[in-house]
């Protein structure tokens, strides 16, 4: 089942998203998803629409999706990883962080990631699309590594710091 995208044309923002309604209903017209969405009459003149083959909400078009000339696709994704879902703070309280990037597409140019970890930033440089960075913990507690940006699809990585490693 179809949906028709609304997006602003100056930032590729995607502002609107509604599905075909079911029965004998069709698509949106443009003017409609301009009044959802709540544009303002002298800003119609940005935006515009894309239809794609998937029964598709806003948010969850929001979080898979980007414009790029004029035709929506999949975000890139980054997928975190650990050396180590257990680090013990009396051995060696390291643990390093890789970061993959895929999904790309021949325009993509990215030099960095901006991540967290508990609420934390921190970045992680990148090249052909991946990038490791060294992490050094001093607390016993469970730390959530994530991506902290909408221009790509993430997970989320858990790693637990222990005072000691059970044996």
């Amino acid at each position: 089942m179809p949906s028709k995208i609304l997006y602003d044309t100056r930032d590729n923002e995607i502002k609107r998203v509604q599905p075909r309604p079911k029965g004998v209903a069709s698509l949106p017209s443009f003017e409609g998803l301009c009044k959802s969405a709540r544009i303002p009459e002298n800003e119609k003149e940005y935006m515009e629409t894309y239809i794609i083959d998937r029964n598709i909400l806003t948010n969850q078009a929001k979080y898979e999706l980007r414009i790029v000339e004029d035709e929506a696709i999949l975000k890139p994704k980054v997928e975190i990883s650990a050396n180590k879902q257990e680090v013990a703070l009396s051995d060696n309280p390291e643990f390093t962080i890789t970061v993959n990037i895929s999904n790309t597409i021949d325009s993509d140019n990215f030099s960095s990631v901006d991540m967290l970890i508990n609420d934390v930033s921190f970045g992680v440089d990148i090249t052909d699309n991946s990038g490791d960075k060294i992490i050094e913990l001093s607390e016993a507690d469970t730390y959530i590594i994530a991506y902290d940006d909408d221009r790509f699809i993430s997970e989320t990585v858990e790693v637990v710091a222990v005072e000691w490693l059970s044996g």
